[in-house]
């Protein structure tokens, strides 16, 4: 039909970008936080990825200054900030005043936060589930270690992913 938007495989064809990996893995990526975020509305938790990938970070990492947290999960602080906002407004994270720095925070998650995170990791592993059936088992273990070989050569001159 004349006129119409391509569906998706044919406008990733078109874009010239099919067969290069760094766009190929970038369109993976976005894809997968498609499906996190639907996962996410589905799951009725009220979060979006962003915030689901705080209280994970938190869970791992806490207490850490928001300054500390926005470069853990490389976004600017001020979306951190807004971000935040939310989650102590609903009773998931908690801020409270770095007793070595007075201009500083530490956040962590409370304990209604801390109770999600065995969700978001049952909402992963449905993720991952759904991509080891794309791939038969070598496939799979192939391209695993091809990425952690990118990531490695990547982590030499970067903090975090």
């Amino acid at each position: 039909m004349e006129g119409s938007v391509p569906a998706p495989r044919g406008r990733w064809h078109e874009s010239g970008l099919e067969g290069r990996l760094g766009p190929s893995l970038f369109c993976v990526g976005r894809l997968l936080e498609r499906r996190l975020f639907h996962a996410l509305a589905e799951a009725g938790l009220g979060l979006t990825p962003a915030q689901a990938r705080i209280l994970v970070a938190l869970h791992f990492h806490a207490p850490l200054t928001q300054q500390e947290l926005a470069t853990h999960i490389d976004v600017e602080p001020s979306t951190v900030v807004g971000t935040l906002d939310v989650l102590e407004r609903e009773g998931l994270a908690l801020r409270d005043r770095n007793p070595s720095d007075r201009r500083a925070h530490l956040v962590s998650t409370t304990e209604k936060g801390e109770a999600l995170v065995p969700r978001l990791f049952a909402l992963w592993e449905g993720i991952e589930a759904s991509l080891a059936d794309v791939l038969s088992e070598s496939e799979r273990q192939r391209f695993l270690k091809s990425l952690e070989r990118l990531m490695e050569s990547m982590w030499e001159e970067e903090e975090s992913c």
